[in-house]
């Protein structure tokens, strides 16, 4: 077994989710129970919605997102984080990832 070190690292992310339909209060809330179910993130905040397509079983959402999301310190920072949202269940999209301070 090997241990790393891991770091949160702080991002803005342009995404696409699909949202379950009555999941969720609200549909900020929805994309936010989506992206928190994400391996190694650790928070999330919606800033932004930008697009609605409802489905019959969900409803497609773009948002412009603020996250936190652990990644292991060797690891280049944005990659890492594309790569956790990429592998995330109701994630279609990673339009964009800006890490702060980079």
């Amino acid at each position: 077994m090997s241990l790393s070190a891991t770091v949160p690292v702080d991002a803005s992310a342009d995404i696409s989710v699909r949202v379950p339909r009555g999941g969720s209060d609200d549909l900020e809330t929805g994309v936010a129970g989506v992206i928190d179910g994400v391996d190694d993130v650790v928070d999330v905040s919606v800033e932004r919605v930008t697009r609605v397509r409802p489905t019959w079983t969900d409803i497609r959402v773009d948002a412009d997102v603020a996250l936190t999301v652990t990644v292991p310190e060797a690891e280049a920072a944005a990659d890492a984080c594309v790569t956790r949202l990429e592998d995330g269940f109701g994630i279609t999209d990673v339009n964009a990832v800006v890490v702060d301070g980079a």
